[in-house]
């Protein structure tokens, strides 16, 4: 008897369970091949390998699953069986779960060690994303099949499961498994991610026909073609570049002394100033690696989309010089699918009554978005999708395969929150396990940081005294000795703290003289305001902008184009202009203001928002000096120090939701004492300064410190329960389990019009809805006309349906009136939602608060 494994379009039985795994255990073992050196690091060898992932289908020889496809059990007039043996309800119908303990059984039977079985088995029968049982040394039991149903069938399915297994390890002849599979091993999760990989393309009938083949395929060389046709095989490198040759001038020191120190696998840390040329410093160390065979790949990972989308332009001049053929790196974030033009997979059915399950939806969504694209050589993208490998998400080990060997830029590591940074600590160490060069990037790193990230200890005057630039960390697990490197000259920067009235006024006199002020608020409610109250002032006299995340992508996008040309190096629109924006343009971005004003931050963000004032050599400006003017706050620091914990949040207003009070308190304290700050000079003292343990402190602030205490001690257990591997698998969405993001919210679309079959988004795109296929163009459209609205403006979330197989967190549709507001079901009594291409999305309360 025939067993299938995948159906043909009219619903018939196709290729068999024996041929699927197979193909499979091919594309896998074609996988290995290409990474010799990651190989011998994880202590594998591709015949091991195509065998075990060829395993990964054994539980579809199975009941459970063999009853999902009618024609099959008419074939066999299995069909009465089947309703009196009660299949349906007594047979286990997750063939991951029978593939689980199938498998490790197979395995102690071919002489593996219980201790290596268990965690083999639970990887392969894991391969759609969540693990099934926990590893056990005396094996897995799921209910296969009741045994009046087996004697009625006639089909052993033990003997059936362990005679194909057999063939597979007769086909692929594997050495003896090695110890290195033992545990919770990194070789462990590069081989799950692997299987699933191999699995999709092994599904994929560009590749392999869900038809059975009437003549004999050479399934190694469709493996390969299939491979090199997705963008999987290693990139070829020109060698011997020079730094200048890479990126067309001479190193600095700092530079320098980067190409020295990265020359193998490991960890480093470079700590040096804004716009010294850090990403330059990075991408040249990871060039000299790729180009020694002691890399396959880079992978850019920054704080947000923004940023990433701005990085990506930069390296793919980069990589243009050192792979031609390669092409353009991959964008990899939760948005970056909406710049592609069409989505090239086409997945074998599983069976008609599999057509809409998870597990094809999974499958789409890899070769459709972030994902897939992950698995390139190279890659730009949020730090995000390489967290997602270290918590309980659904497919983390694909991403342990997508990076293994590769060099991993972590830039602007300062910016997270000790949730996330928890998880870039432990990301860091399952990267180095997985033979990766982990290169870390910051301005403002404190020394308390830098000794978590490298595993040392130290004190606050020693890391105040550290040389700056620095380079530190481990080689291939053995540290070295801190490498510093000469600083830019410092320039002077007039520090100034105004009220509103007085900043409005001289950002307007500059703007009018052709100076460009950059005006950073800390939340997107306050910056809308503060679009409006110049909006009535200037009357179109000169250029105003507004940038936050609560535009739609396609409006964004254009924002993002315009305003980031006109304060780039070497715009050609350049003129007196004024930039309202949030902390979106605050780090790794390209823009040089003439005058910045900003709401109070805590150091490290004012010091970053400082990289942004007069970043290049511009000559004569329209104004005499860089300065930067800090809103001032509603009363006094001395007053601070008299109020409760409760009345500091209230005057502190919205910035204590985004912000600590007692880290804002600090920083007024610090950045009020200067009449001039010296950049870089002072960078580290005044971080030092900031975040030093203090102990004459009034009782009001110390009772602020300790509930920061508290939140560390709360973030960093949460973040060590959401990276247990072993609990249930959690979604995979970018930013929900690497984010703490204590401010929930709803997925709005935007639209004017929605009709019975159709919609009309708020960029006037017009689109196909319902029926049963999913629509890439519908996707790309719905996708670029969304916003985040935070929940609590809800009374009640009404979802729409027609977006439900589109969008999977919750959602909802605003219509956007021809008056700007926009109709929302379920809003709370009092709120109020407008849109307009100036202002993004509104949120208004009746009550006249403010909206963070």
């Amino acid at each position: 008897m025939m067993f299938w494994a995948k159906t043909t379009a009219d619903g018939k039985p196709g290729i068999g369970v024996f041929e699927h795994m197979v193909n499979v255990g091919c594309v896998a073992r074609c996988l290995a091949e290409t990474a010799p050196e990651l190989l011998r690091r994880l202590n594998l060898l591709a015949s091991i390998v195509g065998a075990l992932a060829a395993l990964h289908d054994l539980g579809k020889l199975s009941p459970g699953f063999q009853r999902k496809c009618e024609a099959w059990l008419e074939e066999n007039s299995l069909t009465i069986t089947v309703r009196n043996g009660c299949w349906d309800t007594g047979t286990e119908s997750d063939h991951g779960k029978v593939s689980h303990a199938a498998i490790q059984d197979f395995l102690i039977q071919q002489g593996v060690a219980r201790s290596c079985a268990k965690y083999v088995a639970a990887a392969l029968g894991g391969h759609h994303g969540r693990l099934k049982y926990l590893p056990n040394d005396r094996g897995i039991r799921p209910p296969l099949i009741k045994q009046s149903s087996e004697n009625l069938s006639g089909i052993e399915w033990d003997k059936e499961r362990h005679q194909c297994a057999q063939q597979v390890w007769d086909f692929f002849k594997p050495e003896a498994i090695t110890d290195s599979l033992t545990g919770d091993s990194p070789a462990i999760w590069w081989l799950a991610g692997l299987t699933s990989v191999a699995d999709w393309i092994g599904s994929d009938e560009q590749f392999f026909s869900a038809v059975p083949d009437t003549v004999e395929q050479d399934i190694p060389e469709i493996a390969l073609q299939a491979i090199e046709s997705i963008g999987l095989m290693p990139p070829s490198i020109t060698l011997d570049l020079t730094f200048k040759q890479l990126f067309g001038f001479s190193p600095n020191e700092m530079q320098t002394r980067t190409l020295e120190a990265v020359n193998s696998p490991g960890v480093y840390v470079i700590e040096a100033p804004m716009g010294m040329g850090k990403t330059e410093a990075a991408l040249g160390a990871a060039y000299q690696l790729l180009a020694a065979g002691k890399a396959r790949g880079i992978y850019f990972a920054l704080p947000t989309q923004a940023t990433s989308n701005r990085i990506h332009l930069r390296m793919n001049d980069f990589l243009q010089r050192i792979s031609p053929a390669v092409g353009p790196g991959r964008l990899i974030h939760g948005g970056s699918w909406l710049m592609q033009e069409n989505m090239n997979f086409r997945p074998a059915a599983n069976g008609r009554k599999e057509k809409f399950s998870e597990d094809a939806r999974n499958g789409r969504d890899w070769f459709a978005s972030a994902k897939r694209a992950l698995l390139a050589p190279f890659g730009v993208g949020t730090v995000d999708q390489a967290l997602l490998g270290v918590v309980a998400a659904k497919h983390f080990f694909i991403r342990h395969f997508a990076l293994a060997g590769k060099v991993v830029i972590l830039d602007e590591v300062h910016s997270y929150d000790l949730y996330t940074g928890t998880l870039i600590d432990k990301l860091i160490t399952t990267l180095e396990g997985l033979g990766c060069t982990v290169i870390i990037l910051s301005a403002t790193l404190t020394g308390k940081r830098r000794g978590q990230i490298i595993e040392k200890s130290g004190n606050a005057s020693e890391d105040a005294e550290q040389p700056y630039p620095l380079i530190s960390g481990r080689m291939e697990g053995t540290p070295f000795a801190p490498i510093g490197a000469a600083a830019p000259e410092s320039r002077k920067v007039t520090v100034e703290f105004i009220n509103s009235e007085k900043a409005m006024h001289e950002a307007l006199a500059v703007a009018r003289s052709g100076g460009t002020i950059l005006w950073i608020c800390n939340t997107v409610g306050v910056a809308q305001k503060q679009l409006r109250r110049f909006q009535e002032l200037v009357q179109g006299e000169f250029p105003l902008g507004l940038l936050h995340s609560r535009f739609p992508f396609w409006r964004r996008e254009e924002l993002e184009t315009e305003w980031m040309g006109r304060f780039g190096k070497e715009s050609s629109t350049r003129c007196g202009s004024i930039l309202v924006s949030t902390q979106v343009v605050e780090q790794s971005v390209d823009l040089d203001t003439d005058l910045l004003i900003t709401e109070l931050a805590p150091t490290d963000m004012l010091l970053q928002r400082l990289g942004r004032l007069w970043r290049h050599d511009r000559g004569k400006r329209p104004v005499d000096v860089p300065r930067i003017c800090i809103i001032e706050e509603t009363i006094p620091l001395d007053e601070f120090r008299q109020l409760t914990p409760e009345k500091i949040k209230k005057n502190f207003g919205n910035k204590s939701f985004v912000y600590d009070p007692y880290i804002l308190l600090r920083s007024l304290e610090v950045w009020q004492a200067q009449s001039k700050v010296a950049v870089p000079a002072q960078i580290r003292s005044l971080i030092e300064e900031t975040y030093t343990d203090r102990d004459d402190e009034p009782e009001s602030w110390q009772k602020l410190f300790d509930e920061v205490y508290g939140k560390t001690l709360v973030y960093r257990q949460r973040a060590l329960s959401t990276s247990n591997i072993w609990q249930a698998a959690l979604d995979d969405h970018e930013g929900v389990q690497t984010r703490l993001n204590e401010l929930q919210t709803v997925t709005m679309v935007l639209c004017r019009v929605i009709a019975e079959h159709s919609v009309t988004f708020v960029d006037t795109t017009t689109v196909e809805l319902g029926g049963e296929q999913f629509r890439f163009a519908t996707a790309k459209a719905i996708h670029k006309n969304l916003v985040k609205v935070p929940l609590h403006h809800f009374e009640r979330v009404q979802s729409c349906p027609e977006f439900e197989e589109y969008i999977y967190e919750t959602q909802c549709a605003g219509i956007v009136n021809a008056d700007g507001s926009v109709s929302v079901k379920g809003l709370k009594e009092g709120v109020r939602v407008f849109y307009s291409d100036d202002l993004g999305l509104l949120v208004e309360k009746t009550s006249g608060k403010e909206e963070v």
